[in-house]
């Protein structure tokens, strides 16, 4: 489930020629997976608490399982986002119930063994994400994107079948409460309005009423969604309460703001790898691989650092670090080359070391014991959320700097004729600069082709500031909000429960 969110950014310049993908058909192929995941992965969990673990799990991997098929199949952009919208879905289902379920095969065990089980399921994850853009590389270069999909099919099933024979079922003691379906659906509606309407607006205008529709839509669900969470307080998909803990809401935060930093901005820094600069899939991964081989390395140091200096302190550090390797990636030209951005990328992973291993942690030891389950589900929510928001803003950074750049007055000083600048845009935000040297008249090429790399690196030089401001918002963030003392309330508070 982690490395499908990952393998796919590396193969984006090979699916959008293979498909004739836009923009933002391949915003959508990246968000159509953790938007779906996002949503559902809360409702996921508090629906197999009622009606069991197991059997939820075992539709998600199904359900995962067939979409990957559908994906390795897809004929059209359409088809694949469609796929990959069902397979966030089947994802949200299996890692929604996985931790229970471990968490159950261990009851009544030593906590050691439950606890190392838990870090080998946490290790697993973590490994996937780092090793994702090398694996995806590899299967493109190799052999073509289908088969990232393709490879899904052999493994789910198997799995299907190990879980029928060995996972028991479980489900929670209260479970006969009731399920929060108005949450779910509310939340479902107004992530699919606000982010369309982001997406659409990025592409076509703000002021198209597609866009204006969607983006009012989605605030009003949005605010339905709090509305209904607050009234049903303890028995809602999300106790809203929980954000009343300064350090519940630091943990959440800086899940949604690592993965904007991280995942958010991968899409483009793959289309300028691949793109402009001509790298194949697999070189591609390799040089991504810097940022993971710093987050493995950099992740045990963390640990020894919470010995010395508080958990605050080492998260406003990670961020920090992120911040600085932004702000050095600032600057890019069109003719730099990608070793402009290695220093960006393993501060980057440096930074994610830092932070992502207490962020899950520190969400859940802050609460009552009892409030467990539901700030896990919200801060795992919020690193899939973090990366569909980081993919949508940055998309209109992008757009917006293309437009201006290769405007019609400036593409028509190229002779390049008005109906056409159109198309010629669409193709540098899609990162196909193959296609669009072939769409422009020789004798125009070689300056059109230069004036779409300056824009493009222009834009990935705004993103990186952007970026950079905001790591450097989350680590005073960090030290404001996340506080020890919360820790001892929740302490005091399970003990009362």
């Amino acid at each position: 489930m982690t490395l499908d969110i990952t393998v796919v950014n590396v193969a984006l310049p090979q699916i959008g020629a293979g498909l004739n993908a836009t923009l933002d058909n391949l915003q959508w192929i990246v968000n159509a997976y953790t938007l779906t995941f996002a949503a559902l992965l809360l409702t996921a969990g508090s629906v197999s608490d009622r009606i069991g673990r197991r059997r939820i799990f075992l539709a998600g991997v199904g359900l995962f399982t067939v979409a990957s098929a559908g994906c390795a199949l897809a004929p059209n952009a359409a088809t694949l986002i469609a796929a990959r919208a069902v397979q966030g879905a089947g994802g949200a289902m299996v890692l929604g119930t996985s931790l229970a379920l471990i968490a159950g095969a261990y009851e009544g065990a030593p906590d050691r063994r439950r606890k190392t089980a838990i870090a080998l399921f946490t290790a697993g994850g973590a490994v996937s994400a780092a090793t994702g853009p090398l694996v995806g590389g590899v299967i493109v270069e190799w052999l073509s994107w289908p088969f990232l999909f393709a490879v899904n099919v052999p493994i789910g099933i198997f799995i299907l079948v190990a879980a029928v024979r060995k996972v028991p079922e479980s489900a929670a003691a209260d479970a006969q409460q009731k399920i929060d379906w108005a949450g779910a659906v509310l939340a479902v509606l107004a992530l699919f309005a606000l982010n369309y309407g982001l997406l659409a607006g990025s592409e076509k205008g703000w002021s198209q009423t597609d866009v204006t529709l969607a983006l009012g839509a989605g605030g009003l669900l949005a605010a339905a969604f709090v509305a209904v969470q607050w009234r049903l307080g303890s028995h809602a998909m999300l106790d809203l309460r929980l954000f009343a803990i300064p350090t519940f809401s630091g943990a959440v935060l800086l899940s949604f703001a690592a993965r904007i930093f991280s995942f958010g901005m991968l899409p483009f820094l793959t289309l300028w790898l691949g793109g402009i600069l001509g790298h194949t899939p697999f070189q591609i991964g390799l040089i991504l691989l810097a940022q993971s081989i710093a987050l493995v390395l950099a992740a045990p140091l963390s640990a020894m650092l919470t010995k010395v200096m508080s958990v605050s302190k080492v998260l406003a550090l990670g961020m920090a670090v992120v911040a600085t390797g932004q702000f050095l990636a600032v600057g890019i030209g069109p003719g730099d080359d990608w070793t402009a951005v290695l220093p960006m990328l393993v501060l980057l992973g440096v930074g994610a070391g830092f932070t992502l291993p207490h962020l899950l942690d520190l969400a859940v030891g802050v609460v009552p014991a009892s409030r467990a389950g539901t700030a896990s589900g919200a801060a795992n929510s919020f690193f899939p959320l973090g990366t569909a928001t980081g993919v949508a803003a940055f998309g209109v950074v992008l757009s917006g700097k293309v437009d201006a750049t290769m405007s019609a007055e400036a593409l028509g000083r190229l002779s390049v004729p008005a109906d056409g600048t159109g198309p010629l845009r669409a193709l540098v935000t899609a990162g196909q600069f193959d296609a669009l040297g072939a769409a422009v008249p020789s004798a125009a090429r070689g300056p059109v082709l230069d004036l779409a790399r300056g824009a493009y690196t222009e834009a990935l030089s705004a993103i990186f500031l952007i970026a950079g401001v905001a790591g450097a918002l989350a680590a005073l963030a960090s030290l404001v909000l996340v506080r020890d003392t919360d820790a001892h309330r929740a302490e005091a508070a399970a003990d009362a429960d």
